[in-house]
């Protein structure tokens, strides 16, 4: 009663030629699948590009806006969050690194305009 209730595979003859057709597993390893292989930034940049090709089908000639419009919505969910003095902190931390790679990259554009704002002589 046992062998009744078990499973028994079927054989037929088409599987014989459908296995002799498929690929060689060389072949197979050759292409990495979707996904393998690549890199992070690779990925990210697809993914942003992904993006950016709905922002220009959705919004025509709106891009800029709608980009502005989730920096801003972006901004006011952190500054909800966090409060307004750490806001202004990060902010001040922020300002002040852009300025040291600005200097380090050797166009200190933030420090140039500091220290004309702030020369006495450029009245």
């Amino acid at each position: 009663m046992a062998d009744e209730k078990t499973h028994k595979p079927k054989i037929n003859v088409g599987e014989k030629d459908a296995q002799q057709e498929a690929p060689a597993p060389e072949a197979a390893e050759a292409k990495p699948a979707a996904g393998e292989g690549r890199s992070v930034g690779s990925a990210l940049r697809d993914g942003m590009g992904v993006i950016s090709a709905w922002v220009r089908r959705t919004f025509p000639g709106q891009e800029k806006a709608f980009w502005g419009a989730l920096i801003g919505l972006v901004a006011a969910v952190v500054f909800l969050a966090v409060g307004p003095w750490p806001l202004v902190v990060i902010a001040v931390f922020v300002f002040v690194g852009v300025a040291a790679g600005q200097v380090l990259d050797g166009d200190p554009k933030i420090v140039n305009t500091l220290r004309h704002l702030f020369n006495r002589n450029s009245q």
